[in-house]
């Protein structure tokens, strides 16, 4: 069957690069279709970590025993098994093959920045030299060395299909481009506001301290081109959102040790300089406000750290301070009603961690790193809410092949899917630092080798 192109990939992240240079290699004629004006997606604004078990990294870092079976068995008692199994299972089987294959082709990862990523203690964190930039770099280098085909500034608007639903190709407003198997790597949906109010309730709940730090490009359009196939939607509310007092559209990960975060009842819930990958969501399961509180020392003697520039500096706190945006009291039974919380509770909560300063351990939470004591007014309350969105983990429902599937779990031919476009991969808890640029490259590779073999099979 005369066709354009055995395969079309939608999007130039690192799915949609390490898709096409996949397929490209299996032999099929390929094109890239990216809507922007420049390729590389959300993928290059990222630090770029691959999150993976069983590497040559691991083995040169002095790491032993790790394994797919240990990195399954982690990620889905994160989870709590509220994921798809074989999906992950695929991920994490083919994790250190995929590395492998992209330190091949010339990306590195040296292994004396390998970390434990997330909760989990086994080192699984690979970042690359040059961050996420640097892997686009390369995977670009090699999709126009084996000449695959790129168009910018060309969003996809709509599938073809046949009279026998299989898909075979794309519509770019009054043009189309025919092929054996499109394969969308379109990211995902941090800047359509639509979208997050449907599918993303714990975003949207933020308002108007809301951000996203993702590409201009990132809209759903997967998902929207995925349903009007008759692909499904996965994984409602998931994504990785990061704790903020929303003072700035400046991103810091963490939260400083010197701060205690209490609920409506005035009570700590958690260690406050615990992984980002978990903060949001106990931040989110208070069922009310969070504060964050300190005392005047404590607020004086915040400087400025390569970790803290933005936020937790005290002219900042200051400034915040006078201009409303922070709660100030001369006594923390005051600042407990302006806060709206209970005033037994924060007096009792600061006493016990107080003792805790002074003993040098924090008791309850086994928090690291310096203690401030809660003591000498003014004191401050700060709002924190989980609004910094990072990624989003709603998409498609593939199979461990990545095929796109329908509501009868079957699937859609000539129809994969691959990338932050997925929606059953990642459950309520992002598994670390990684974990979803990993599966970018992991599912991106896989799904360029199964649409070339898909094309292949028409023709023969």
């Amino acid at each position: 069957m005369e066709r354009d192109f055995d395969v079309i990939v939608i999007g130039s992240g690192a799915a949609g690069l390490a898709a096409a240079v996949s397929a490209a290699d299996s032999g099929a004629s390929v094109l890239v279709v990216e809507g922007e004006t420049q390729v590389g997606g959300s993928s290059r604004l990222s630090g770029g970590h691959f999150y993976a078990a069983g590497t040559s990294v691991q083995e040169e870092a002095g790491v032993v025993g790790d394994n797919a079976d240990a990195m399954f068995e982690h990620y889905m008692t994160l989870n709590q098994h509220l994921v798809d199994p074989a999906v992950v299972r695929r991920y994490c089987d083919l994790s250190a093959p995929t590395l492998e294959w992209v330190m091949g082709l010339g990306v590195k990862y040296p292994a004396d920045q390998l970390y434990a990523s997330g909760v989990g203690s086994t080192p699984r964190g690979h970042p690359p030299e040059g961050e996420g930039q640097e892997v686009i770099n390369v995977l670009e280098g090699h999709r126009s060395h084996k000449g695959v085909d790129l168009v910018l500034d060309a969003r996809v608007t709509s599938l073809i299909t046949n009279d026998e639903g299989r898909v075979t190709g794309v519509r770019i407003g009054d043009d189309e481009a025919t092929a054996g198997a499109v394969i969308m790597a379109t990211g995902g949906f941090g800047n359509n506001p639509e979208m997050i109010e449907k599918y993303l309730p714990q975003a949207a709940a933020t308002g108007d301290w809301g951000w996203y730090i993702g590409a201009d490009g990132a809209r759903g359009d997967g998902i929207t081109l995925g349903e009007s196939v008759g692909g499904v939607v996965d994984g409602h509310d998931r994504a990785l959102l990061l704790a903020t007092p929303g003072f700035s559209r400046d991103l810091e990960v963490a939260l400083p040790s010197w701060i205690i975060m209490v609920n409506q009842y005035g009570r700590r819930f958690c260690d406050e300089t615990g992984n980002y990958t978990v903060i949001a969501g106990l931040l989110d399961k208070q069922g009310g406000p969070v504060y964050a509180v300190f005392d005047e020392p404590t607020r004086a003697a915040a400087k400025r750290t390569p970790l803290f520039q933005a936020y937790w500096v005290n002219e900042v706190l200051e400034q915040k301070a006078d201009d409303g945006r922070i709660l100030r009291a001369d006594s923390l039974a005051e600042l407990a009603a302006l806060a709206g919380i209970d005033a037994e509770g924060l007096e009792g909560t600061a006493q016990r961690y107080n003792n805790d300063v002074e003993a040098g351990e924090d008791t309850a939470f086994f928090k690291q790193g310096p203690l401030s004591p809660i003591r000498t007014a003014p004191f401050y309350a700060v709002e924190i809410r989980p609004a910094i969105l990072c990624w989003t983990g709603t998409g498609l429902r593939i199979n461990a092949d990545t095929c796109v599937i329908d509501k009868a779990e079957k699937p859609i031919r000539g129809l994969y899917a691959a990338g932050e476009t997925v929606g059953n991969l990642h459950g309520d808890v992002y598994v670390g630092g990684g974990g979803s640029y990993g599966p970018c490259l992991v599912f991106g590779k896989l799904a360029g080798e199964n649409a070339a073999k898909y094309a292949q099979m028409l023709n023969d």
